[in-house]
């Protein structure tokens, strides 16, 4: 069958046909996969006329498939030396599992990524968890965006009414809390310290559990972080000074010649201790409290004592301000202190001297 110039042409090889077109100067060889002529003519119209879609890539795109998606963003994790990506792993494992194997993204639509939305919800998953989910999947289409590899992507929304964890602890409830773990006789000193250190410093959990002596600077008492082993990878540094000292000062006199830790149970690292955390807690009548609930305490504790964001976020390690926004919100009391400064500000004004307008001169 005669085609006209630059509509493509389809030609056998073997006892299949094959179809050939062309893109941007380049031409484009696709085996359609059949002896039937009129099927490989059908699917090389359906080429020319997605060849005029802007962006399109061609055939390959049409093999990509979830994997590909998860593949993609490992490799921007190792190009940019972030650590966190058995977060993606887990969150994409709900994606991949949902959706059939081999799955092609070209297939995956708004539609069907709200389909899926709604049955995790079905399934009792959390809206953040879904949306954390959802967010790795919409990253990963934007990096073959931009790399070229797809030509479009799903518009995908992320979904309203997203808890925010709101837990804080007061200083007397955190006494109280510390008061049970030391009269408990399960649990060690090396977990009582680890928490204080965590309330008073801000940090990230897994950031003390991995904490080692060849950060600390003995003669100006400081930790200092190298970018290397930083989430945010970024240097920075804690100095102790108070509390915190007081906390190292007891871990320097626990620490052993082969354990590397700042933290440690008998020489091995605190992996986990929700358990004893736990267990406080439910003895301290703190309910719904875990131990990330520590640093946004901190982070309050550290705008109560009139710091500002920079300042915080240099101790927390906290990279936005819009992250370090998040766990700063105001509580009722820290509310009442704040009204109650604008309250004696107005009766400042009330008992200054008023000012009296001058009468009207009398007409002549």
């Amino acid at each position: 069958m005669k085609r006209e110039r630059g509509r493509g042409r389809v030609y056998l090889r073997g006892d299949v046909y094959w179809i050939a077109y062309s893109i941007r100067g380049h031409v484009i060889r696709e085996s359609a996969k059949t002896p039937d002529e009129g099927k490989a003519l059908k699917l090389l119209d359906r080429r020319l006329k997605e060849r005029e879609r802007p962006g399109f890539i061609g055939p390959k795109e049409e093999r990509l498939t979830l994997d590909d998606l998860e593949a993609k963003i490992k490799a921007q994790y190792i190009r940019d030396e972030r650590k966190s990506f058995d977060v993606v792993e887990r969150c994409l494992k709900h994606v991949k599992a949902y959706f059939p194997p081999f799955e092609r993204l070209f297939d995956i639509t708004t539609a069907k990524v709200e389909t899926y939305q709604q049955a995790r919800l079905k399934q009792g998953a959390a809206r953040a968890t879904i949306n954390r989910e959802c967010a790795y999947l919409r990253h990963g289409f934007k990096l073959m965006l931009a790399a070229g590899e797809i030509s479009r992507e799903p518009k995908i929304k992320l979904l309203d009414g997203e808890k925010v964890r709101e837990g804080f602890v007061n200083r007397p409830e955190f006494d109280a809390l510390c008061e049970q773990l030391k009269n408990n006789r399960r649990v060690t000193d090396d977990v009582y310290d680890i928490v204080r250190f965590l309330y008073n410093s801000g940090w990230r959990k897994n950031e003390a559990q991995t904490l080692e002596w060849t950060k600390f600077d003995p003669y100006d008492w400081v930790f200092r972080l190298s970018r290397t082993n930083e989430k945010t990878k970024r240097p920075r540094t804690l100095t102790l000074v108070g509390e915190l000292r007081e906390i190292i000062e007891r871990r320097l006199a626990k620490r052993l010649p082969d354990c590397p830790y700042v933290f440690h149970r008998n020489g091995k690292p605190i992996k986990r201790f929700d358990r004893a955390f736990n267990t406080a807690c439910a003895d301290a009548k703190l309910a719904g409290i875990v131990p990330h609930d520590m640093r946004r305490s901190a982070i309050r504790n550290f705008t109560k004592a009139g710091l500002g964001e920079s300042e915080g976020m240099s101790i927390s390690g906290h990279r936005t301000n819009s992250t370090y926004k998040r766990y700063n919100i105001i509580d009722e009391e820290l509310q009442r202190r704040s009204l109650e400064r604008v309250d004696a500000q107005q009766k400042r004004e009330a008992t200054q001297r008023k000012v009296v307008p001058l009468k009207r001169q009398a007409a002549v």
